[in-house]
């Protein structure tokens, strides 16, 4: 729970210089020129004072005190041009108004100065808390932009700590969008570049973040080890915040799996902590979070309590997002009593409280409990107006998404093309039309008439041949598109038949013990397998219809392989081949990432598909004449010779896999066109009976320019 709030307070103690000259000797005012300069001198020093001090106060929770520093700085920052002093208060100006749960406040005061703090200290911190605000307002893509901006201006500056924070943050935003595997990433990332400084206390934080991921899909065990690591660490480090934190997070992974009374011992902690730090903020939490847990006990009236007395806090301290929360809390409480009256009469109030922050997830979700709560209550016309507003929300919300996914369907399907048509035909019936024109005007001046009726009909026949043309070109999109949707229901059918049949031997309780667990695994590799089977033919077609451009940066190339190999695990468990990664950390190229993992994760899933269990598939890499070559061996049965020729043609599918796996016939296709277009090079080396080797051939990169981490 984040909070809101406050006045400004007009800055005071204005020096006397400034306040005027009047017109005297010219000579009198070069003589006072040193002493101004030294006043100014002090002025930004009493700048500086104020924002250590402003800082000092919210570390403390005394914020109302900080905020009343904070305007001072800004006011006289600003009257001076102190640029640097003015960003320093800033950034204690959006820390207070995010832990106040005031996001909109840092966007409307905050961000139009954002600017002009280029080049400052703060810079990084103040575009961070900015990107954070937009979040906590639900505009995920402005967040994500901005926090991928500020964490490259970190990592040019050297703020090592400052870069991990961001990207911990970028993975909160990942998970606002529902992108887990994002989130993952970034956090896994955050978490190794916390290990190679030996930072415990993000290192922490960053185990905190994984926790709640896995608690969202239902990891309790994995949860849990995570949060009692970061336990662990904060305690020894005596870092009290982080410890509020851990037990909060430990409370509600306890309440969802029905451990009352850790839960309760859990919050109990987070309120004792939170008044030993004098922490306001965490003690509505804790209290919030206790009403939370008393309601999913059944225990209305205790439940009721907390709530009221979060709500209270909330309100003497201008906490609006806490206001918010407990309104909702109290809410929910009488509906599950069957108070519907009372339900809808905080619902309401919890929606104003959400319109006033601008914040739209919140109002999103307040105005489905209203539409419920009246369905509840048996009042479908209320019901229905709460729904279409819920609806007209979320529809406005989803739009963008909505048009980028038809627009990339329509540049697959080769819509666009017929759209081309459709203008180009329009164009010539206008051009029909100037060319009547033009016969009128040749009535009366017969010489331009010849020569424009020459032009027009020039015009004409060019339109003609384009037009038939762009319709040869449909006919063949429209060909290929026939023959790719063909291939991939046949590719996919049998596979997804196989998975129902065996979900419905589960189902029927047909298979039992280990023999379950075997269907699963099975499953789970063809699914694996399905997945990279549509994944290849959508790369085919978006290359052959639109083509696709290398952007050429320094990629670690064992980083990307560890990757890679993690996606194939399950496959390779399953069947019993052993992997091994032998790549250095110091192995760069000069290549483009995406391409490189979808090269990668194809000539993988191919080396796991033709081998059996006891064999191995080997990653290796050496450095020759300014280029590294990666080399992907497996053991496996080798290519027969007369294969090899078509090998990296589209569309040419080999023998089976060990496993009755069918490929696509794209695969290594895809890797051959895409390590030309990184001015590379793949090769293979066979023999039957003894193994394949493919080998990615590319420029070895300049360690002199900073390197590119894969996402």
């Amino acid at each position: 729970m984040k909070s809101s709030f406050f006045l400004v307070l007009a800055f005071f103690l204005l020096p006397d210089y400034l306040q005027g000259f009047t017109d005297i000797d010219a000579a009198i005012v070069t003589a006072s020129q040193n002493e101004q300069d030294a006043a100014i001198s002090r002025d930004t020093t009493y700048i500086r004072n104020l924002n250590n001090k402003a800082s000092e106060l919210m570390e403390a929770g005394m914020v109302d005190s900080a905020k009343t520093l904070i305007d001072e700085a800004i006011s006289l920052a600003r009257f001076l041009n102190d640029i640097e002093g003015e960003s320093y208060a800033a950034k204690n100006l959006t820390n207070y108004y995010i832990d106040r749960g005031m996001p909109n406040r840092v966007i409307s005061e905050v961000a139009p100065y954002f600017s002009s703090y280029a080049g400052t200290a703060n810079e990084v911190q103040v575009g961070n808390q900015i990107a954070t605000a937009h979040n906590m307002l639900g505009s995920y893509q402005k967040g994500l932009e901005l926090y991928i901006r500020m964490r490259e201006l970190a990592e040019k500056r050297n703020e090592t700590r400052m870069a991990i924070g961001i990207t911990q943050n970028i993975g909160n935003n990942y998970k606002s969008l529902g992108d887990l595997p994002s989130a993952l990433d970034s956090y896994l990332s955050s978490l190794e570049m916390a290990e190679e400084i030996s930072d415990t206390l993000i290192i922490a934080v960053v185990l905190d973040n994984l926790a709640s991921i896995n608690v969202a899909e239902g990891n309790f065990e994995i949860a849990e080890n995570y949060l009692l690591k970061a336990l662990d660490m904060n305690i020894q480090q005596n870092h009290q915040g982080n410890l509020i934190t851990n037990y909060m997070s430990l409370g509600n992974l306890y309440k969802d799996k029905n451990q009352f009374d850790e839960a309760l011992e859990s919050f109990n902690m987070v309120l004792e902590i939170a008044d030993n730090m004098s922490n306001v903020l965490a003690r509505m939490q804790g209290m919030y979070n206790l009403g939370l847990l008393h309601l999913e006990m059944e225990e209305y009236d205790i439940s009721m309590q907390y709530f009221q007395d979060s709500l209270e806090l909330s309100l003497e301290n201008s906490v609006f997002i806490g206001s918010f929360f407990n309104q909702l809390g109290k809410a929910n409480v009488y509906r599950q009593t069957g108070n519907y009256i009372r339900a809808v009469d905080l619902f309401e109030a919890a929606l104003e409280i959400a319109k006033t922050v601008s914040a739209i997830d919140l109002i999103k979700g307040t105005l489905e409990s209203l539409f419920e709560t009246y369905e509840l209550a048996g009042d479908t016309t209320r019901a229905y107006t709460y729904l279409k507003q819920y609806t007209q929300l979320t529809d406005s919300l989803n739009r963008s998404e909505r048009d980028e996914a038809l627009a990339r369907q329509e540049a697959l399907l080769g819509l666009r093309m017929e759209r081309e048509n459709r203008e180009l035909l329009e164009q010539t019936i206008q051009a029909q039309k100037s060319n009547a024109t033009i016969t009128t005007t040749a009535l009366i001046l017969i010489a331009l008439a010849l020569i424009g009726i020459f032009v027009m009909y020039r015009n004409k026949r060019q339109a003609n041949i384009l037009l038939k043309r762009r319709t040869e070109e449909l006919s063949e999109v429209n060909a290929m598109k026939d023959r790719l949707l063909s291939m991939l229901a046949h590719d996919l059918r049998s596979p997804i038949s196989s998975i129902q049949g065996v979900v419905y031997m589960i189902r029927e309780k047909l298979l039992d013990g280990d023999d379950i667990q075997k269907a699963l695994n099975q499953i789970d590799m063809q699914l694996q397998q399905d997945i990279n089977t549509l994944t290849n033919y959508l790369q085919w077609a978006q290359n052959q219809r639109d083509g696709i451009s290398a952007e050429l940066t320094n990629v670690n190339l064992k980083e990307l392989a560890d990757n890679a190999i993690f996606e194939i695990k399950k496959t390779a468990d399953t069947k019993g081949i052993l992997t091994q990664n032998n790549l250095k950390k110091n192995h760069f190229v000069v290549g483009d990432v995406h391409m490189l993992r979808v090269m990668l994760r194809n000539l993988l899933s191919n080396a796991a598909k033709f081998v059996a269990a006891g064999d191995q598939i080997i990653l290796d890499a050496e450095e020759a004449d300014g280029q590294v070559h990666l080399t992907i061996k497996d053991t496996g049965p080798g290519i027969a010779r007369e294969r090899l020729v078509n090998i990296f043609k589209p569309f040419y599918k080999g023998s089976r896999g060990t496993s009755g796996e069918i490929g696509t016939g794209l695969g290594l296709s895809i890797c051959k066109e895409f390590a030309e277009k990184q001015n590379g090079s793949l090769s293979v080396d066979t023999e039957v009976g003894k193994g394949t080797t493919f080998t990615i051939s590319l420029k070895k990169a300049n360690m002199e320019i900073p390197e590119t981490t894969p996402a």
